[in-house]
C-alpha cells in the first residue's frame, strides 16, 4: 500500500514511467505471509490502473521466483514494458555450485519460457567473469549459452575480491588478464547482440519515451531500454 501510494503520488506529479527494482523485485509480497496472498503480479495490476502512467518497467529479477500469474502479467498488461533485467552471474553449472546460486537448466527453462510467451521480449541480464575456480570450459559454457539465448541488453564485469568473503579465500583465483579477456568476450557478444536487434527494427515505428530536449533534438528510449543504462534515441 505505501508502495502504491508513492506511485499514485509520482504519476500526479507528471512521472510517465516507474522502473521497479529491489534486492529481489519478484520476491515482492512473499514476507506478507499466506494470509495475504499479494503478490508483484497484483502490485502491476494496480499501478497498471494509475492514469497517466504509461509505463512500468521490471529490474533485478532472480529466476527463481516468476510464477505463473507474474509471465502471464507481463505478457498480457500492455503497460508492463515487454523488458526484464535478470541478473544471472553465470550460466555453466559448475560455477554457479561455486556461486552458491541455483542451476542452469532451471534458469535456462525459464528465459526459454519468457521468451514463447511474451511477446517482443527483450531480457537483460549481467554476467561475472573470473569467479574463482572458473574454468576455460566454464566461460565457453557461458559464452554459447548467452549467444544461444539472445540477451539484447547485458553487462560483464571481472570478478573482485571482497575481504572476508568466502570466495576471497577459495582456490583457484584467476589472473587479472584472464578476466580481462573473458570479460571483454561477453562485452562485445551483447555489443553485437544489441547491434542486431536495433537493425532487426530499421523501418519500423516504436512507442519512444522523451526524457530530455537537447536543443531542438528530443532524446528519449523506447520501451526496450532502461534510463542510465541502455541506449537513447
Amino acid at each position: 500500500d505505501t508502495a502504491l501510494a508513492e506511485a499514485r503520488l509520482l504519476v500526479e506529479r507528471g512521472v510517465r514511467e516507474i522502473n521497479l527494482i529491489a534486492e529481489d523485485t519478484n520476491q515482492f509480497g512473499s514476507d506478507w505471509g499466506e494470509e495475504d496472498p499479494r503478490r508483484l503480479s497484483h502490485f502491476l495490476r494496480e499501478l497498471s490502473a494509475l492514469p497517466g502512467l504509461r509505463w512500468i518497467r521490471l529490474l533485478y529479477c532472480y529466476p527463481s521466483y516468476f510464477s505463473d500469474d507474474l509471465v502471464a502479467e507481463i505478457a498480457t498488461n500492455p503497460k508492463v514494458v515487454k523488458y526484464i533485467d535478470i541478473p544471472l552471474q553465470h550460466l555453466a553449472a559448475p560455477t554457479l555450485q561455486r556461486m552458491r546460486r541455483p542451476g542452469a537448466k532451471a534458469t535456462i527453462s525459464l528465459l526459454e519460457r519468457l521468451r514463447r510467451e511474451v511477446p517482443s521480449l527483450v531480457l537483460r541480464t549481467t554476467f561475472i567473469c573470473g569467479f574463482p575456480g572458473e574454468s576455460d570450459d566454464d566461460h565457453d559454457e557461458l559464452v554459447r549459452q548467452a549467444r544461444r539465448l539472445g540477451f539484447e541488453r547485458g553487462g560483464a564485469f571481472s570478478y573482485s575480491a571482497e575481504d572476508g568473503t568466502p570466495a576471497a579465500s577459495m582456490a583457484g583465483q584467476v589472473e587479472e588478464e584472464t578476466k580481462q579477456a573473458r570479460k571483454d568476450e561477453l562485452v562485445a557478444l551483447f555489443q553485437e547482440a544489441s547491434a542486431a536487434w536495433a537493425e532487426a527494427r530499421v523501418g519500423s515505428e516504436l512507442r519512444v519515451m522523451v526524457d530530455r530536449m537537447d536543443g531542438l533534438d528530443a532524446v528519449g528510449r523506447t520501451e526496450h531500454d532502461a534510463p542510465d543504462i541502455d541506449g537513447a534515441v
